[in-house]
């Protein structure tokens, strides 16, 4: 009888799955089940998951779409020829013109009135990327997916070795991610646009020759991101 009810409790029991064990959303930075009913995309913001296709861990990836008026070939004018810089160097102030108590943007300056304290000068915020004032623009909840959707000042100040660009043939769009952790070494093949994570994709490359998805050889395979 004890193991008859032993067993009724644990069914009543609704079952969870553990959370380090649930996917994680790097737009939203929510966990979702492993079976949900939208499919293999976030339950909070429904952004689509991107899998390494070795591992099929979810990369930190997130999709961004381009503006209306902003063709692909411009798109990745703007993201090439851009350094990441924000302002022109040439704004800097050297260290010896600038004098105790004197208030300079984005800096900790120090000002006595009746007591010394540290501030943050300036009209600007210290976050003044757009991608980042820009993907977490979403309905949470919602059934319909939002996009980030950049404009051509978000994409000029974007960092060249963050995004990673799927060249579909026409009469298909661009697909363009941005890397959320620079320190994770994305590869992208060119050939079938498939992502993977770095340390996988050469280990399969050396033992196989080949990439691990459309087997394009070696010797022909074009990837991105790639830190040998």
């Amino acid at each position: 009888e004890d193991v008859d009810l032993a067993a009724l409790k644990i069914q009543t029991k609704p079952f969870h799955d553990s959370e380090e064990h649930q996917p994680l959303c790097y737009r939203c930075s929510t966990t979702s089940p492993l079976v949900n009913n939208v499919g293999n995309q976030c339950t909070n913001c429904g952004h689509p998951f991107v899998y390494s296709y070795v591992s099929f861990e979810i990369l930190p990836l997130v999709e961004f779409i381009l503006e209306d008026g902003i063709s692909d070939e411009e798109a990745v004018r703007l993201i090439l020829a851009s350094s990441g810089n924000k302002e022109p160097a040439e704004t800097e102030e050297k260290p010896e013109e600038r004098d105790e108590g004197v208030e300079i943007e984005n800096q900790w300056t120090a000002s006595e009135v009746n007591e010394q304290t540290l501030e943050i000068g300036g009209n600007n915020s210290l976050t003044t990327d757009p991608f980042s004032s820009n993907y977490m623009n979403f309905y949470q909840g919602g059934s319909d997916f939002q996009p980030v959707i950049l404009n051509r000042l978000a994409l000029a100040v974007l960092e060249p070795h963050e995004v990673i660009i799927c060249r579909w043939p026409k009469p298909l769009r661009y697909q363009f991610y941005k890397n959320l952790m620079a320190d994770v070494p994305i590869t992208h093949c060119e050939h079938c646009n498939k992502m993977f994570h770095t340390d996988d994709y050469i280990l399969q490359v050396l033992q196989k020759g080949h990439c691990p998805f459309c087997r394009t050889p070696s010797g022909d395979v074009g990837e991105e991101e790639v830190d040998y």
